[in-house]
Formats: structure tokens, sequence, C-alpha cells
């Protein structure tokens, strides 16, 4: 599973494991440090990141998943792809200490809201089709970040 280098961008597949998150995350700071981009790595990490647990979360454990980094006009963008048809929804982000459930059980089950997160962070959010299956979920946030 090599890191595929295009002349705009750097694309690697991972299998659909929670673990690949951290992955992503190293894979999109690594490469825009080498653009010279320090200053937009911590949204962009934190983006790829939702992005690769929503990928995951719908993905099997044996199915595959993509992430890019790129560079569009004016943008870094970034996508995941999947192998699954549905559509990403962004929850609204309501949470308060009444409805924050910190019990041992439930402790790590107060997410939902990745989504409001990648586009409160990104300049624009968007979905593109792969027939006959599959998706890139992709987000892009502005170089203007960086000055």
């Amino acid at each position: 599973m090599g890191v595929v280098r295009k002349k705009s961008g750097v694309s690697r597949q991972f299998m659909a494991s929670p673990v690949v998150s951290g992955l992503a995350r190293d894979l999109v700071s690594g490469v825009l440090r080498q653009w010279g981009m320090p200053l937009l790595i911590s949204d962009a990490v934190l983006v790829v990141g939702e992005l690769v647990a929503n990928a995951v979360a719908v993905s099997g454990v044996v199915d595959m998943i993509k992430v890019y980094v790129g560079l569009g006009p004016g943008d870094v963008v970034l996508g995941v792809w999947d192998g699954c048809e549905g559509q990403p929804v962004v929850r609204k982000v309501e949470i308060s200490l009444e409805t924050l459930d910190l019990s041992e059980e439930s402790f790590d089950d107060n997410g939902g809201r990745g989504l409001a997160i990648v586009e409160a962070l990104a300049r624009r959010c968007w979905t593109v089709p792969t027939p006959p299956c599959g998706k890139w979920v992709c987000a892009a946030l502005s170089l203007d970040s960086c000055q």
C-alpha cells in the first residue's frame, strides 16, 4: 500500500480500520510540511481525521478506503473515498452537560458531529460519486490560512 504521488497531490489506500485516522493525519501533516504549509496542518489533520472516521464507520473491516491531499486553485483539497453508496449527513450540533453521556459503556459514543466540524473549518465541502460504487467526500481548506 504505497503512496501514489500525482503532480498536484498525494493519495494512499488503507484498510478500513480505526487506526487509519492516525495514519491519514500523519500523511496529510507530512505532505503539508513538505509543501511549506505548516499553518494549515492543525485544521487539515482534524478534517481528514473526521472524514476517515466516517469512511471507516460505513465500511467493513476488509474494505479499503483512500485518502487524498492535493492542491486546487487557492485551496488544499482533502478527500476520503469509501465504497459505500450512502451520502454523509451533517448532524445538528447540540450538546450540553445534560445530554453528554460519560458512563463507561457510552464514553466513546458521544460523537456524530464530525461533519459539522469539517464544514466549520473548510471553505467548501462536497461529495463525488464513483460509479459503480462508492464516493469521495472532500473538503477544501483555503490557502489564505497559510499567510
